[in-house]
């Protein structure tokens, strides 16, 4: 796998620009090269979150909208979500397309998909080339915390000229201590997946922009990114890892007075969200939700689950709630806010920010 910073490097070697005919023409790559290009990108954090304060939203499924990241961010949404996939073989996919738009029939294509890249994408059938981890995600919020981390240094030499605290400042213009949680949703085989990934957050790491727990100290250090892992766990790499820069998605179910206290502490030092489906955590209740509000047994079970969860240090978030009808998603958002559960599982960001105007 290509470095992360020779990745920047070569983008500059090659005069790559933030134009948008510049990302046109590279959104058409079809993976047949020896190195991925970097996909540019014209925003900037003064212009995706200056007028916006940070909101507890998760963003579900990111990678869906057009721009990745950066609608989540201009929202202010605090936690978001992409999915990837890592491939131990290259391998090639070849489809006919008989689907036509108009006059323009888009032609039958063969993509490349190369064994030293992380994807992203929700099914493997529709990934592409150039959507990679790197490109969608980890570039843009690198150059970001960049951005808002500048040096200051006095110009008689003398040393550093910052005032005040010296913590990493996030991405949010308006509240720079506003830690971003990006979670990867591992689709393919944990362990292999999670060796390929490590490699690209390494500028991160040497940055100081990552939240981390020393397993030696007993001690969790706060940075402007939480990396949270979901769907296929790599536990036993994690658990092994002295200093760890990547925490478990803990089963927000666990949270109860069944589960014995080891337990749970345990994944007080495993994880830093603890999550789970409203299905799973309702059981033979969960059908009367498809219609209708949480009822009150409902409520005071969930915000159970999000207290035990609290006193483990840890926030909480809820999946596979309705998607429709509108009201009733709304109600279902607002009942799990005033419930306690602190990032918030949506996928219209704007009907959702809606929910929590500035």
């Amino acid at each position: 796998m290509m470095n992360v910073y020779k990745q920047l490097q070569a983008r500059d070697d090659a005069g790559y620009n933030n134009s948008s005919s510049s990302a046109s023409s590279i959104l058409n790559y079809d993976g047949h090269s020896s190195s991925t290009p970097v996909l540019p990108f014209n925003y900037t954090i003064e212009g995706l979150t200056r007028d916006v304060y940070p909101k507890p939203l998760h963003s579900h499924n990111d990678y869906w909208r057009k721009h990745p990241l950066f609608d989540a961010l201009s929202v202010g949404a605090v936690s978001i979500e992409s999915d990837i996939w890592y491939f131990p073989k290259s391998y090639t996919l070849q489809r006919t397309t008989t689907e036509s738009t108009g006059i323009t029939t888009t032609p039958n294509e063969t993509l490349y998909f190369r064994d030293d890249e992380v994807y992203v994408g929700h099914n493997q059938v529709f990934l592409h080339p150039i959507r990679t981890i790197f490109n969608l995600y980890l570039n843009p919020l690198f150059q970001f915390l960049q951005y808002s981390n500048p040096k200051f240094t006095y110009t008689n030499g003398s040393g550093n000229a910052l005032l005040g605290d010296q913590a990493k400042h996030s991405v949010f213009y308006n509240d720079p201590e506003q830690q971003v949680y990006l979670w990867f949703d591992i689709k393919t085989e944990p362990n292999s997946t999670y060796d390929a990934l490590k490699p690209h957050l390494k500028p991160f790491i040497d940055a100081g922009y990552l939240t981390y727990y020393n397993t030696t100290s007993d001690t969790l250090h706060q940075g402007p990114v939480i990396l949270t892992i979901t769907g296929n766990l790599p536990v036993e790499k994690v658990q092994a890892e002295q200093v760890r820069y990547f925490f478990l998605d803990a089963p927000l179910g666990l949270f109860n007075s069944s589960t014995n206290e080891t337990t749970l502490k345990n994944w007080g030092k495993l994880s830093r969200v603890a999550s789970g489906g409203v299905q799973n955590l309702l059981g033979n209740d969960y059908n009367s939700t498809l219609r209708n509000d949480y009822s009150e047994a409902q409520k005071v079970k969930l915000k159970g689950l999000f207290d035990t969860a609290h006193q483990y240090g840890l926030k909480t978030r809820v999946w596979g709630d309705v998607t429709w009808p509108w009201n009733l998603v709304d109600s279902h958002l607002k009942t799990l806010f005033a419930l306690g559960s602190d990032v918030l599982n949506v996928d219209d960001l704007k009907r959702a920010n809606d929910l929590f105007p500035n």
